[in-house]
């Protein structure tokens, strides 16, 4: 299959090249959280230990679940054809045109001329939910550093007072 042929798949190169890299990334980040976590204590430990923590936790959770659903689009690569055929339905099953491969969003697109294009292959959660848990390990991290500003302005104006 060449690049302009409008039943390829998606290309198994770079899928295993996401699943690879997201997985070790994702590794490495829960390791620093839970390490972090582990020498410091969580009871003993202040919100500008926990925040970033959480963060890093966050942000390998959502690694963990974007590579979840590349592994899909892996499987599935070889059975692509089956995968449209069961997501247009079996009226629209001949009439299928060509398959649109995302990355960002993690998507296989198959397009029906007139109709429109079905999503097939990853599940429906895996995109929001690597969102929203990106997005609340931003939110954590940004808390962490805000935090860790307030403690020290604080230090600071107890220093100057004193």
């Amino acid at each position: 299959m060449t690049a302009s042929d409008p039943f390829a798949g998606p290309s198994p190169l770079i899928v295993l090249l996401i699943i690879v890299v997201g997985g070790i990334t994702a590794f490495g980040l829960a390791g620093y959280g839970f390490g972090r976590l582990g020498r410091h204590g969580v009871r003993g430990s202040g919100p500008e230990v926990v925040l970033p923590s959480l963060a890093a936790l966050a942000g390998a959770a959502a690694l963990a679940m974007y590579v979840w659903g590349a592994v899909h689009l892996l499987l599935d690569e070889t059975m692509t054809t089956d995968a449209c055929r069961e997501a247009v339905g079996e009226q629209h099953a001949a009439d299928i045109d060509r398959y649109d491969v995302s990355y960002v969003p993690l998507r296989l697109g198959c397009h029906v001329e007139g109709v429109g294009t079905y999503a097939a292959a990853v599940p429906g959660y895996v995109n929001p939910a690597a969102v929203g848990l990106a997005l609340s390990g931003v939110v954590l991290l940004i808390s962490g550093g805000f935090v860790s500003e307030l403690r020290a302005r604080h230090d600071l104006r107890k220093e100057t007072s004193s």
